[in-house]
């Protein structure tokens, strides 16, 4: 083999690296939402430090050291990670992230970066060459987001433009009522109920798809989908700064409130506890109509609130609307709602007690838009498990949509319905900063008491879930080797719960 074919081969490596390196990357930025806080915060978890400070990365990095005492180190780790790369490629195992006009645009910009960093190159002398190279390949996280960073004020011009454009149209929607939903957890569910409940009588309901939630989200579903004929518009409302719930209300322009619940989700973005709860309450101060609260969180119900028009919703006590007599089942839930001086009874195809509370609030908007108990006892009927964020598939349930640990608590609660072994597998709670150890903490002890193991798949605050629980938490990250663990829990009283962004392949397997 020639010297310009080894040369061709390691270029073709070299590239295959830098196209599978800057999808992850990019892939990084999305799923933090192009947030620099988010993005930064990443890195105080192990497994954003284990990014850089890995055996190969800092192999790759003393190698351009040791290259002038072993030359072929250089191009020997190129030709070792773009085989590794390939193969990935090939057999499907990279990270990728949602190809959005965006992600298009970025990867197109890094790709062309990458080609012109390669021109200027000199390959006539092969190591130096591959030295050069690996340079480029290791400084490819901060090339990708240096080339994110540097378009950004184009995207916040484009997204100032639609911003605006969006909410010149909500002003031309005169008749439109539009219902705001936010809170730390329980946002979506809500927002699923009240849509199925108002669709069943009125036409020209719509809402806001998925978690989509925020400000350019919201004002592309304005622009694309909304028109005079609409009706409802049922907006969920999410934020990772103050003010933030502040910009969507001036954007969708909301009459009706929905703050399902409060607590330190994101506390690494939003500063502190405090500024969580002013965030939320942004919503609450903004609408002109009517605003309905969940009365049983301690921190809404702490809240100096001087607004009128507040309703109040609660399964622990008699407030506006309340539930009482609730039971729940491996596979729905009954309850009685209490409101004015109506009674009717309610029975849902949603798993766990927890979502009595998202019901409620989505029955007294209901109720105030003109429906009766009974007409929303009726809509709820067609309610199904997935709209309220835990499906059951044989022996798991998949509750991976999202994760707080409101939501992890009451899923745990509903482990005790089952009379066989009990399983979690689940990360570790992320973006939480000062709480993070008290919340581990907290249900590490709860995993103690229900559950007869816990399979934690990231290793920040496993000792802290680990101070109650020590026999039965253990810390596994690879996939096949959980899902031969998981394989030996068959008999129909075992439940195993999936909670959060567990390793993809376990999903995969539970949803065939």
């Amino acid at each position: 083999m020639n010297i310009i074919t080894i040369t061709i081969c390691i270029i073709f490596l070299w590239f295959i690296s830098q196209i599978k390196n800057s999808l992850f990357w990019l892939y990084l930025w999305q799923i933090k939402n192009y947030h620099i806080g988010r993005f930064n915060d990443h890195f105080r978890t192990k497994r954003g430090k284990n990014l850089f400070l890995n055996p190969f990365y800092l192999t790759k990095v003393f190698s351009l050291i040791l290259f002038f005492i072993i030359p072929a180190l250089p191009l020997i780790l190129i030709v070792l990670e773009g085989l590794i790369s390939l193969y990935k490629i090939i057999k499907r195992k990279i990270t990728l992230p949602v190809f959005t006009k965006k992600i298009i645009g970025l990867f197109f910009v890094t790709i062309v970066c990458f080609v012109f960093l390669f021109k200027t190159l000199d390959y006539t002398v092969l190591y130096t060459f591959a030295w050069k190279l690996l340079l480029i390949n290791i400084l490819t996280p901060f090339i990708v987001s240096f080339l994110v960073l540097l378009f950004q004020p184009f995207t916040f011009i484009l997204r100032s433009f639609i911003l605006i454009k969006a909410k010149n149209k909500r002003k031309t929607l005169k008749d439109l009522i539009v219902i705001g939903i936010t809170g730390s957890y329980g946002k979506s569910s809500t927002k699923e109920y009240l849509y199925t409940i108002l669709s069943s009588k009125f036409k020209g309901v719509k809402k806001t798809q998925e978690n989509n939630n925020s400000e350019i989200g919201i004002s592309k579903y304005i622009l694309e989908n909304l028109n005079k004929e609409d009706k409802y518009f049922i907006c969920e409302m999410g934020a990772y700064n103050k003010g933030g719930i502040k910009l969507l209300c001036n954007i969708a322009d909301p009459q009706i409130g929905i703050l399902t619940g409060i607590n330190n989700q994101h506390l690494s973005t939003f500063g502190s506890q405090e500024n969580i709860v002013k965030a939320k309450f942004e919503l609450i101060d903004y609408v002109k109509d009517f605003a309905v609260l969940n009365w049983d969180n301690y921190l809404i119900k702490n809240f100096n609130i001087s607004k009128k028009n507040i309703y109040k919703y609660s399964y622990l006590e008699k407030q506006d609307i309340y539930a009482k007599d609730i039971k729940t089942f491996k596979d729905h839930i009954e309850f009685n709602v209490c409101l004015k001086e109506e009674k009717e009874y309610f029975k849902i195809n949603v798993l766990g007690q927890q979502n009595v509370s998202n019901l409620l609030g989505a029955i007294f908007v209901a109720n105030k838009l003109g429906m009766s108990l009974k007409e929303i006892s009726k809509a709820c009927l067609e309610i199904t498990e997935k709209q309220g964020g835990m499906t059951r598939i044989n022996n798991f349930i998949d509750a991976t949509y999202s994760s707080n640990a409101n939501g992890i608590m009451a899923h745990l609660n509903f482990l005790k319905l089952w009379s066989g072994k009990k399983i979690i597998v689940m990360p570790c709670l992320i973006e939480l900063q000062k709480e993070s150890k008290r919340i581990h903490e907290e249900i590490g002890k709860k995993i103690a008491e229900i559950c007869d193991l816990a399979i934690i798949t990231t290793p920040d605050n496993f000792e802290d879930l680990k101070k109650y629980g020590k026999e039965k938490i253990i810390f596994e990250n690879n996939p096949s080797k959980i899902l031969k663990r998981l394989g030996r829990y068959t008999d129909k009283e075992d439940i195993i719960l999936l909670e959060s962004r567990v390793p993809e392949e376990i999903i995969k397997k539970i949803r065939k």
